[in-house]
This record gives structure tokens, C-alpha cells and sequence, in this order.
């Protein structure tokens, strides 16, 4: 069983996103994975690397798809982007040093920042959506390639 299970509670109606949310559940669930099998540092930080790459690549995605619907917490969603982006960065940057025990506490926080990110954040850009009761932005090509996983 996974460490962390998409499930329709995280569905934010917009597919690109959705796709985008998974691929992190799935990388967070890697990471879980190695530590749970003692893996070497460097291997972790690899998949660390991975996640901090993608979520950088998903957040500048997501907000382009905000900014296109006008969303009005716009500005303030970018903040909270911002916020967890340089927080795994940092995370990313101390396990490469060999400053970070990759312990069950830090995956526990690398999965609780993306469900409390998606679960109450995100879901308000979809009820927003919902409420304009419009679909969203057409996908205009820049969405980050979901590669594939292990």
C-alpha cells in the first residue's frame, strides 16, 4: 500500500493539474519507499531533486492556469507556491549536504505540505471554477511532461 493514495478528494477538475498532483503523490511516495529500505543519501536526494525540479515546473503551470481564469487569490496562492517551494529546495539542498537525516519526520512533512497545499488551496481554485461555471483554460502546450515513474 502506498505511503500516500491519490484519491478523488484531491481532484481539483482541471486534468492537467490533477495528472501534475499525482506524479507528486508518486514521487513522495518514491522517496517513502527508499527510505523505508535504508537507501543511500544520494539516492534520496535524487528523488528529493526530482520533486523540488517538478513542483517548480507545476506551481509556474497551476499559476498560469489561475492567472488565465482570473482567479482572485491569485497573487496570495503564488505566495504559498513560493513558501513550499524554497521550503523542499531547502530540504533538497541540507539531505545533498549531509545536514538532513532523511528520517520519517521529514517525509511526513514533504507529503503533509502537498495534501494541505492541494486539500486547502487548491480545492478553492476549483470551487472557484465550479462556481464560474466555465470550464478552464484550454491546455495551451506548456504543461510539464508527466514522466514516467521508476
Amino acid at each position: 500500500m502506498p505511503f500516500l493514495s491519490w484519491g478523488e478528494k484531491y481532484r481539483v477538475g482541471v486534468d492537467c493539474i490533477d495528472q501534475e498532483h499525482q506524479y507528486l503523490f508518486d514521487l513522495i511516495n518514491e522517496f517513502h519507499d527508499l527510505h523505508l529500505h535504508r537507501a543511500q543519501r544520494h539516492a534520496l536526494a535524487r528523488v528529493l531533486n526530482r520533486l523540488v525540479q517538478y513542483a517548480e515546473e507545476h506551481f509556474r503551470h497551476e499559476e498560469a492556469i489561475m492567472e488565465k481564469a482570473g482567479y482572485p487569490a491569485y497573487t496570495a496562492h503564488c505566495g504559498l507556491h513560493e513558501q513550499l517551494y524554497l521550503t523542499i529546495y531547502r530540504l533538497s539542498d541540507e539531505l545533498a549536504a549531509g545536514s538532513l537525516r532523511a528520517d520519517m519526520d521529514t517525509v511526513r512533512f514533504i507529503r503533509s505540505w502537498l495534501v494541505n497545499h492541494i486539500a486547502q488551496h487548491d480545492l478553492q481554485f476549483a470551487g472557484y471554477l465550479a462556481g464560474r461555471a466555465q470550464s478552464p483554460p484550454a491546455n495551451d502546450g506548456e504543461t510539464p511532461a508527466v514522466p514516467e515513474t521508476k
